[in-house]
């Protein structure tokens, strides 16, 4: 990546704070985009609207993605969403995560470009389609901690997007116990409007300053309160440590259904600086944030066999394997660099 930093080497404070939003490497967008903040959307979409997203061979994601210089991510056939409904109260629906990530412009560059896959198939089109006079449905995911932002004080926020765009805006209830963390937003209008709607939301939600920290940008689901971290990386620790190696310290007490766990995570000793922060910036906030404590291990103190530091964290379990993904994500972002 053009202009990055060396991994840091000699203090750990050194570091200047890496972005928390998605950056792929090779990235090349437009150079009035250079600058612009980069954010990430999710959507539940229908399997049958997936497949004209995707095209035949992949032309389609291929395109968008060209045309818009966002990143488009679909989630697995067989991997709906854990309760997903058709409507509020209906039926298990089989929906699949969209995932787009990028600046604002190249977002809605790119949702209009889905939008227009829709609408030239019509099975997709059955799919997505809310009323009969071409209104369609997108169901945007937005963290039950952003959401009051959305909402606004005595819901003013939300009518006057409601007023603005002329999209229609339905939020599902709070998740309960073991739901993943995500409110369903449903949006309803025509593509301008729903491309309106959106524009508004994600430059609302932006300015939160916890934005970064509570927006996800990888494909999983979220696990039961009490689940094991490894349900939201999605595979286990590799063999002798490594970024995102952990080793639960407190299964059974989560398992009992105590409020809190802890787990170690493996961070490179010449990974720690961006995983701190200048002067902790990083870590501190994901402390503030989530509600956690980290305690990373002193320099030279590594785990055995390996040339890793340890990371402990502990809190609530939800909080404990977010803000894990979280760092996880920081080590790899230098890793890509």
């Amino acid at each position: 990546m053009e202009g990055a930093s060396p991994p840091p080497q000699a203090d750990d404070s050194d570091f200047l704070d890496a972005q928390l939003y998605l950056d792929e490497p090779g990235d090349a967008p437009h150079a009035a985009q250079e600058d612009a903040p980069r954010l990430a959307v999710k959507f539940l979409v229908p399997n049958v609207a997936a497949g004209s997203i995707i095209g035949k061979g992949g032309v389609n994601v291929s395109d968008i993605q060209a045309q818009s210089q966002a990143r488009i991510q679909l989630s697995k056939i067989g991997e709906p969403w854990p309760g997903t409904l058709g409507e509020f109260g209906a039926p298990p629906a089989h929906d699949r995560l969209l995932l787009i990530t990028g600046t604002l412009d190249a977002l809605l560059t790119a949702l209009h470009a889905v939008l227009a896959t829709f609408r030239s198939e019509l099975a997709a089109l059955a799919a997505v389609a809310a009323r009969e006079d071409g209104a369609m449905a997108l169901r945007m995911l937005v963290h039950a901690r952003l959401c009051g932002t959305l909402i606004g004080r005595g819901g003013a926020t939300i009518r006057s997007f409601k007023d603005a765009s002329g999209a229609v805006f339905n939020i599902s209830p709070p998740p309960g116990p073991g739901d993943p963390p995500e409110r369903v937003v449903r949006l309803t209008g025509t593509p301008d409007q729903l491309l309106r709607a959106v524009a508004l939301v994600l430059t609302k939600l932006s300015q939160n300053p916890d934005y970064p920290l509570l927006t996800d940008v990888s494909l999983g689901f979220g696990p039961p309160a009490a689940a094991p971290a490894e349900a939201w990386g999605g595979a286990a620790p590799p063999p002798g440590g490594g970024a995102g190696a952990f080793l639960p310290h407190a299964a059974a007490a989560a398992a009992a259904g105590v409020g809190t766990t802890s787990l170690v995570m493996a961070v490179p000793e010449d990974r720690v600086g961006v995983v701190i922060g200048r002067g902790g910036a990083v870590i501190n906030q994901i402390k503030a944030v989530l509600g956690v404590r980290i305690r990373i291990s002193r320099r030279g103190e590594c785990l055995p066999g390996t040339n890793d530091r340890s990371c402990e964290i502990s809190g609530p379990p939800e909080s404990v394997a977010l803000a894990q993904r979280l760092i996880q994500q920081k080590v790899e972002g230098v890793e890509r660099e």
